[in-house]
């Protein structure tokens, strides 16, 4: 391994010959000790406990996400949008020490939230991508599935999007939303198929 020498410019460590933060010509990055002395600093010195939780952080997260619902039932989609995405910033920006549960937690609702607002504007792609997110952090959650299905529907992945949809009832069987969704998207498949005949 060879020696790189390190330079701190503008509170970050970068490589002292290319003044890179992530260098391809040194083969080295420095974004997680940077990462790292940025929330220590955050702290003044005082660095909690593993597992502590920072009040106002939970706090901003969840002013934003009220903000981003009362945007939402008001219809007022684009500014819904806006509010989960600024929760998503906080969350994403815990601390390194803070259980990272609570962030999954946070994120899996904060995404879903973002992709029902991205359904309601149609924007699909968005909404498939918010609803990934929401598998991936938190699998046996039926809103998730429930999400992803109706962003497939929407970008016209019919077959896709009904495997998800009953995805999601193995986990929620109970749930009216995904039933009333699946049964849409099934006679949907149905009239494409017989088209395609």
């Amino acid at each position: 391994m060879s020696v790189v020498d390190l330079q701190i410019a503008n509170d970050k460590v970068v490589c002292a010959q290319h003044k890179n933060e992530v260098c391809s010509e040194c083969n080295q990055s420095f974004l997680e000790i940077n990462d790292l002395t940025r929330h220590l600093k955050s702290t003044n010195g005082q660095v909690p406990p593993p597992g502590a939780v920072l009040p106002l952080r939970s706090q901003q997260i969840a002013k934003m996400r009220e903000e981003g619902n009362t945007f939402f039932r008001a219809q007022r989609h684009q500014e819904a949008i806006v509010a989960y995405t600024n929760a998503i910033n906080i969350a994403f920006d815990r601390p390194l020490w803070e259980p990272t549960q609570l962030a999954r937690e946070e994120l899996a609702v904060l995404l879903c939230n973002r992709s029902a607002a991205y359904i309601a504007r149609k924007e699909w792609v968005n909404a498939y991508v918010d609803a990934e997110g929401v598998i991936e952090l938190k699998r046996p959650w039926s809103k998730g599935h429930f999400r992803l299905g109706r962003a497939l529907f929407g970008m016209g992945r019919l077959e896709e999007g009904v495997e998800a949809l009953k995805l999601g009832l193995m986990f929620d069987p109970e749930s009216a939303e995904i039933q009333k969704a699946l049964k849409e998207a099934e006679t949907a498949l149905v009239a494409e198929e017989a088209l395609n005949e």
